[in-house]
């Protein structure tokens, strides 16, 4: 618990996206009627569509689409009703525009079904949320941009977030395992952009004031296994502000992680008027976190806070780094005050908390953010101090399913 905040753990939505997406997958697109599975990668996606076109008795041809952009040489074609004996891409045929096509051998006339397996750079995807503070309870509201360069117009599509880069060959199961994110329900989605509405349910949300202390921000992380070992690394005259936030408790509208995203807060003012706040981020979803963020609304005025790092050492034989920080945070008000210390354990995604100063007030808010919680005494200091342990041995590293 941090600051009072219940510990809720993530559940990564993994459903069946990490088998269909297997490569040894064979059969037609299911799940609920869709017509395609898009899995949306940050910088691109994996198609996973289903083409129904007639065919004769025999051997023959089967003209299916071809996405703008696709790799023909990467593609992955099958079908449950026909024998699919190869394939190719053409600019033109009979008019009708770039075509994949397969050469087939069919039992029966009538309609085939296909399904076309690829990655994709022309998919791209940006989420955005609005939180409206009515009184200190709040109401979400989710919007998936998307953009679609394929070329395609699909009728029934589902979608799911993997916030992390496009793979260079088609995912496995395996690649599921780790921050997968549902979009609820069946889209239609056309060529360009569009905007889709995320379906969080309507409950209320419950808003906490809280003080976060976040000196770093996530722009030093290094998403890699192997730690940056530059003992200098993070070692920077870090500000002393201290934010006045909103923690905002997500549980009530979904009972998945959420994509990523802008967080835009507003208010209800006089006569019902909409009021600037802030904005905050919701991170990426990250095994064992918490199901929480927090908003930025101001500065406080009498809390502010010091970071400083006390010990660091490495022993390059077992492939191990320690890391040891201290927090100091000032109370200048006459009230004791509630403070979130906000770390991010830059240097990689394999570390280990090994130590922390705060007992049950800690908690994962990512891949490779924690939060601290503390409370600081009127007119005087509190300290936090953590030890984390990265590690870089292959057999052994795995990325960070542990607060402690």
């Amino acid at each position: 618990m941090v600051n009072g905040a219940p510990v809720l753990t993530l559940v990564v939505a993994l459903a069946s996206w990490g088998a269909c997406a297997s490569a040894q997958r064979t059969g037609a697109v299911e799940d609920g009627g869709a017509d395609v599975r898009l899995t949306l990668y940050r910088d691109g996606a994996f198609v996973e569509e289903e083409v129904v076109v007639e065919v004769g008795v025999g051997r023959g041809q089967a003209r299916l689409p071809r996405p703008l952009g696709l790799d023909v040489g990467a593609l992955m074609l099958d079908s449950p009703d026909v024998s699919v004996r190869g394939w190719t891409a053409v600019d033109d045929l009979d008019g009708r525009g770039p075509a994949i096509v397969a050469e087939v051998e069919a039992r029966h006339a009538g309609r085939a079904r296909f399904t076309l397996r690829y990655l994709t750079d022309r998919l791209s995807w940006q989420v955005s949320y609005t939180l409206i503070d009515d009184r200190g309870r709040g109401r979400l509201h989710g919007v998936l941009g998307l953009s679609n360069g394929t070329g395609r117009h699909w009728q029934r599509a589902r979608l799911a977030v993997l916030d992390r880069s496009r793979p260079t060959t088609a995912p496995t199961a395996a690649a599921f395992e780790q921050r997968v994110v549902e979009v609820p329900g069946t889209h239609a989605v056309r060529p360009g952009g569009q905007r889709l509405d995320l379906a969080l349910r309507g409950g209320a949300i419950a808003l906490r004031p809280t003080l976060v202390y976040d000196p770093v921000g996530p722009g030093l992380d290094s998403a890699t296994m192997r730690p940056q070992i530059d003992d200098r690394y993070g070692v920077e005259r870090w500000p002393a502000a201290v934010d006045e936030s909103l923690l905002v408790d997500l549980s009530a509208v979904a009972d998945r992680p959420l994509p990523s995203g802008a967080v835009r807060v507003f208010a209800v003012g006089d006569g019902g008027a909409l009021v600037w706040r802030g904005e905050g981020r919701l991170l990426p979803p990250s095994a064992d976190a918490e199901r929480y963020t927090t908003v930025a609304i101001g500065r406080s005025p009498v809390v502010t806070g010091q970071r400083r790092r006390t010990d660091f050492s490495i022993d390059h034989d077992a492939m191990r780094l320690i890391e040891e920080v201290r927090l100091t945070l000032h109370n200048a008000g006459a009230r004791a005050a509630e403070v979130l210390v906000r770390e991010h354990l830059y240097r990689g995604q394999c570390w280990t908390l090994a130590y922390h100063s705060t007992a049950e007030r800690v908690a994962k808010e990512g891949a490779q953010q924690i939060g601290l919680g503390i409370t600081v005494p009127a007119g005087g200091d509190a300290t936090v101090m953590y030890r984390v342990l990265y590690e870089w041995d292959e057999r052994t590293c795995r990325l960070s399913t542990s607060t402690n």
